[in-house]
């Protein structure tokens, strides 16, 4: 099933705007009369039939609605941007398309990179969950300094792991209960300081380990979000 995103969705009416307007207009063509599914990103998928194609968007008039159930619950990872963008934006595509409730994008004592292009970054977001077929998109955070990332998550998560790579710990997929919200810090290319460390222990934060290989971080992002998956499916 095609499916296009709309931010601007009425009682009865919706408009499909920039890439969706284009892609459904231009290359697929399609015309007034047609039939089209359209996702508001917050689980409900909209069948629609085009009334009108202008210049810059496209209106569409509902037929019907679906609402489809949100996961029971939430699993998050806090990662720091990678000094090569394409590494970031490819976990980022990649962990939409597994399943995702929140992205956190942080930085540390040893973040490279202190910027992101963000709209590029929710241009992927969006692509992945139409292509995936996850239509719950995710909450996006940009650029959070580390001890706000620590205040902020520890009401929030019932889990809080952090993977690094000082000292042996228990698996990820041996220590996740799947009936808890989870998040999991990934550190930057040159790991957390001891002291980052120390701090998120101190606040209920567990370590955890992603196995014997050194993962570039990028790789142990989406590694931690395949784990957490894996646990759940297995109890």
């Amino acid at each position: 099933m095609q499916l296009f995103y709309s931010s601007s969705i009425g009682d009865a009416l919706l408009t499909l705007e920039e890439d969706d307007h284009f892609h459904c207009t231009r290359t697929l063509r399609s015309k007034p009369g047609d039939e089209i599914f359209v996702t508001d990103g917050n689980g409900k998928i909209y069948r629609s039939r085009i009334i009108e194609i202008r210049r810059n968007d496209t209106r569409c008039m509902i037929l019907d609605e679906n609402l489809h159930p949100k996961p029971s619950f939430a699993l998050a990872i806090a990662i720091t941007p990678t000094k090569n963008p394409a590494r970031l934006e490819w976990f980022v595509e990649k962990a939409v398309e597994v399943g995702i409730s929140e992205i956190i994008l942080y930085t540390s004592q040893r973040t490279e990179k202190k910027s992101v292009n963000e709209q590029r970054i929710k241009k992927i977001m969006l692509s992945a969950m139409k292509q995936s077929g996850n239509i719950y998109l995710p909450k996006l955070s940009i650029l959070v300094d580390y001890p706000q990332l620590i205040q902020a998550i520890t009401p929030k998560y019932s889990q809080i792991f952090i993977a690094h790579c000082e000292e042996k710990s228990v698996m990820l997929a041996q220590l996740h209960d799947q009936q808890k919200d989870a998040i999991v810090l990934i550190g930057p290319e040159g790991d957390f300081t001891t002291e980052e460390i120390q701090f998120a222990l101190e606040k209920g934060a567990m370590p955890v380990s992603l196995g014997p290989s050194r993962l570039r971080t990028e790789t142990a992002g989406l590694m931690s979000l395949m784990m957490l998956h894996y646990a759940s499916s297995q109890k």
